[in-house]
């Protein structure tokens, strides 16, 4: 099958919002410009990466048990390695790398492993259960729902895993044909809940911000805060999903987003931050735009060097 380029057009502007995200939280600005901002990108731009993995993950059926835990130990290796790294790094400017070293999977990395149970947790689902997207999807959002409630918070990225998986499965059902082309294709409907639904999330961000993490725990009065922000994610998500056009320099990015992800967090911390810090730069929107900017500049050029992709080569590969 041909790649689809529009999928790496998402990918790769997903990435960006990714970077400008942990820019303005890195750079812990309290302005209203940037919270918005970060408000607006949490609310869909893991939910639409994660719904993308859902669509590239075949069926049972078309991958054998071999195939499937070859790649998700790739994905686990990965996650260690710069888990590893992240840990020196610690070591490296004096801190304390015991506790980077127990709380795996540190900062970003929590996608990847989050997305090797996506896979096992797909693959060896009930086929009757699989067959069923209205039961199966129903039984995620109440999970999502209700994770919260949970303790778990970071603990081997289980809660995150929970939370998001409904946006895994909607991909993946979408992939398949087995969600209503009238319903995912209603921009219109989509577009007037997120008009409704954002202010509300702006309204009572940063209240709801633990609602939104997916790690956090809430009590039962933060229910309807994470129904509205699901509801606003899953909008977005089909939203932008149906918008987007093959874009070359963006689908560039999306076949290298891996790439960037595992590296953009040691980019930001250890260059723009110090950089702002010791010039004592802006930090206002503009500025921000300009740091994720710089961030993605070097990382395309890091991109080019093997060594930097060295710890990445089992996924590499096996591009899809």
């Amino acid at each position: 099958m041909a790649r689809d380029y529009r999928i790496d057009t998402i990918k790769g502007f997903l990435i960006i919002l990714v970077i400008m995200g942990h820019v303005i939280t890195s750079l812990d600005n309290v302005n209203i410009v940037n919270h918005a901002v970060m408000g607006l990108i949490y609310v869909f731009h893991m939910p639409l990466f994660i719904l993308l993995s859902g669509y590239l993950t075949k069926p049972p059926e078309q991958q054998t048990a071999h195939d499937m835990w070859r790649g998700v130990i790739n994905i686990f290796i990965i996650a260690i390695v710069f888990h590893l790294i992240t840990t020196l790094r610690m070591y490296a400017i004096g801190g304390d790398p015991m506790v980077v070293l127990q709380s795996f999977p540190q900062g970003a990395l929590w996608y990847l492993v989050s997305l090797g149970y996506w896979r096992i947790i797909h693959y060896y689902s009930p086929r009757w259960l699989l067959r069923n997207p209205v039961l199966y999807l129903s039984i995620a959002l109440v999970i999502s729902i209700l994770c919260g409630l949970t303790h778990l918070g970071k603990l081997l990225s289980i809660q995150r895993t929970l939370n998001f998986y409904v946006f895994f499965l909607l991909g993946y059902y979408y992939r398949q044909g087995m969600i209503s082309q009238r319903w995912w294709r209603n921009n219109l409907l989509h577009g007037i809940a997120a008009v409704i639904l954002l202010p509300l999330i702006f309204w009572l961000y940063p209240h709801c911000g633990n609602v939104m993490n997916g790690a956090d725990h809430y009590p039962i009065a933060g229910i309807p805060q994470k129904v509205l922000i699901l509801s606003c994610s899953i909008a977005l998500s089909l939203l932008v999903f149906n918008l987007a056009r093959d874009f070359k320099p963006l689908r560039l990015i999306g076949q290298e987003s891996l790439f960037y992800y595992v590296y953009h967090y040691f980019i930001i911390i250890d260059m723009i931050v110090n950089a702002v810090g010791l010039l004592h730069l802006p930090k206002s929107f503009p500025f921000v735009v300009l740091y994720t900017a710089a961030t993605v500049a070097m990382l395309w050029v890091m991109s080019k060097i093997p060594i930097f992709k060295w710890a990445l080569q089992p996924v590499l590969n096996k591009r899809r």
